[in-house]
């Protein structure tokens, strides 16, 4: 997932349409771990999860949505 918000979302999806939440989401193996588990209809346990501090996930998301700069060709 690309954010901790991903995984909050998708843990709040998942509750909204009934499905089995084996862990709420949240930090898991320390603070740099932050998933949600659960069940699939057949049983099976997945997990959604980010690896990276709060801090660089947020310095993460907020630099990805910064503009680019162009390139500007030179003229010869």
């Amino acid at each position: 997932m690309a954010s901790r918000k991903d995984v909050d979302a998708l843990g709040a999806f998942l509750e909204k349409n009934g499905m089995n939440i084996v862990d709420p989401p949240g930090e898991y193996y320390g603070s740099e771990y932050y998933a949600v588990y659960f069940t699939d209809p057949d049983g099976m346990k997945l997990e959604a999860m980010i690896w990276a501090s709060p801090e660089k996930a947020k310095a993460k998301k907020r630099k990805s949505t910064g503009r680019r700069k162009s390139k500007k060709k030179s003229k010869r």
